[in-house]
């Protein structure tokens, strides 16, 4: 009997990998970005070019698996190649990425509901106004349920929760398939073919492609299940492969549904795309649309339950990988031992997760960016990593694509921090401050794990950059919050609320990095004190 339980299977881990990628967004997006930016071809073909940059750093993962089959995933890979501190920010902001996916797709429930029901829930005089949007307490209460019942089957039902999710999984692609059979077959006119915004084609393509990690984040969350396999660990690569190739296939497929039909009065899919603001219910959502208008309702039931699938297997798959994520620091002293546990952890996740939901969809939007923030992180680490371990193997074959994942992970977080560099606005204001404020929390945690390890002999690597990142985002959003100011008045507001909101923020990151250093510091001091008396020691001998 092995240390671990091994209980899945191939299609298990593909499912898990293949559900936590596609999610809302992949019905969603089309009409909302994908088609007005880059058009259906410029979309197919930034699909192709993100699959192919995810396969390298997919192949990359698939090395790390084979060479340490543990349940650290991307953490223990890290620290092997790189170090703690490395280990601890890639585990730190890849938290953050799964947290927001569980409770992003949660939130997603209710726009479904909204978009296929209406205001049929929008009863009782419960509701409250957060940032401009309306919430009604029958909405956020499908949200509630659905994480409290996905919390608790993963504390009492965890295999039949796990058979739940392969299951939903497969309806997802199956649903997606049959609404593509029936609807592409009225594609019409693919013109405008790079978008209705006009520009540069190149650029609407770069904007789409710099959105991969966004649309292909989770393929990589088998790496923190291998140790439960129950086949050989080099099957991974060809898994991997699949749900990238199957995650691609879906978000194409339904771009090119999203242009197959069109509501009376607009001429073609690109005069719809650019009035979808103006709609609501079905005709919102292109996707919908489109199934229903060709198929009729039982197309409009097949694309909401392929809709459903999608946010179920996110929710049920990131809250795994973040319960993973959350134990394997506890069991590196990072956390509280308490997260070790997995109930703890579950509890955790879906009391955060409730909570956040509150506040609505809609207003929950800048945690997008925030995803894909920590997905990038992760794949650089990880590419990184196999850079390093292959190049002392000699591997050369991954000490190339480790290198090119290395870089275009550097590439697309470039691209994801910096504004206008992308048709896209990538990071908004309020992200910058919820990373800030991820950041000077990650200073908190890694201000106890310095206190609490034993003798050091180097320095904090990891409380420099996450400094340096808390300063630059914190910086950031007060100047987007001064960019979006109508008068000097509201200028002069923004200055003296946020501005000292943001000294608070630099004040205590500051604070918490000193301590650090003086922690570390002390350390080192207390090495080469043992050190010097153990030297006097053996000349005494």
């Amino acid at each position: 009997m092995n240390e671990y339980d091994r209980y899945l299977s191939p299609l298990d881990v593909l499912a898990i990998a293949f559900g936590c990628t596609v999610g809302w967004g992949a019905f969603s997006m089309p009409g909302s970005t994908f088609l007005p930016v880059a058009g259906p071809i410029g979309t197919v073909i930034a699909m192709v070019i993100g699959m192919a940059a995810m396969l390298i750093i997919g192949g990359n993962f698939s090395f790390l698996m084979k060479n340490n089959p543990g349940t650290g995933g991307v953490y223990a890979y890290t620290k092997d190649a790189l170090g703690r501190d490395h280990a601890f920010l890639c585990a730190w902001f890849l938290c953050l990425s799964y947290l927001t996916i569980v409770f992003l797709n949660a939130t997603s429930l209710f726009t479904v509901i909204r978009t296929m029901f209406g205001r049929s829930l929008q009863v009782g005089f419960y509701y409250y106004h957060i940032a401009g949007n309306v919430i009604f307490m029958g909405e956020v209460g499908a949200s509630i349920v659905a994480l409290a019942i996905v919390g608790m089957l993963f504390i009492n039902a965890k295999p039949l929760l796990q058979t739940l999710h392969t299951i939903l999984a497969v309806v997802l692609l199956v649903a997606v398939l049959v609404v593509a059979g029936f609807c592409l077959p009225r594609l019409g006119s693919l013109q405008p073919a790079f978008g209705t915004q006009g520009g540069n084609r190149l650029h609407a393509l770069f904007s789409i492609v710099m959105l991969t990690p966004w649309a292909f984040v989770g393929f990589e969350v088998i790496s923190l299940e291998t140790a439960h396999f129950d086949f050989k660990i080099h099957w991974s690569k060809a898994i991997i492969i699949a749900s990238i190739l199957l995650s691609g296939l879906v978000y194409i497929l339904l771009t090119l549904v999203s242009t197959c039909a069109a509501p009376d009065g607009y001429a073609s899919w690109s005069a719809y795309i650019a009035d979808l603001d103006k709609l609501d219910g079905v005709a919102a959502i292109p996707t919908f649309y489109a199934a229903k208008a060709i198929m009729g309702n039982v197309g409009l039931f097949v694309i909401a339950v392929a809709a459903i699938a999608a946010i179920l297997t996110g929710m049920i798959a990131a809250y795994r990988a973040t319960a993973r994520i959350l134990s394997t620091m506890a069991e590196d002293r990072i956390l509280s031992e308490k997260f070790s546990n997995t109930t703890y952890s579950i509890l955790t996740i879906m009391v955060i997760s409730i909570v956040i939901s509150i506040f609505g969809r809609n207003a929950l939007n800048c945690f997008i960016s925030l995803t894909s923030f920590g997905a990038i992180v992760a794949f650089g680490y990880s590419s990184a990593s196999a850079w390093k371990i292959a190049r002392q193997m000699g591997n050369r074959k991954v000490t190339v694509t480790g290198a090119v994942g290395t870089v275009v992970s550097i590439v697309l977080l470039i691209v994801l921090l910096i504004p206008k560099l992308s048709a896209l606005e990538t990071m908004g204001s309020e992200a910058f401050l919820v990373l800030s404020l991820w950041c000077l929390l990650g200073f908190v945690f890694y201000l106890r794990t310095v206190a609490r390890a034993g003798v050091s002999t180097g320095t904090s690597a990891s409380s420099v950059v996450m400094f340096a990142l808390l300063l630059y985002s914190v910086l950031m959003w007060l100047g987007k919050r001064l960019m979006a100011a109508d008068s000097m008045q509201a200028v002069r507001g923004i200055l003296y609320f946020e501005g000292s909101l943001m000294m608070f923020v630099i004040f205590l990151g500051l604070c918490v990095m000193m301590l650090i250093q003086r922690l570390m510091r002390k350390k080192h001091e207390m090495y080469e004190r043992l050190n010097a008396e153990r030297q006097e020691e053996e000349d005494g001998e």
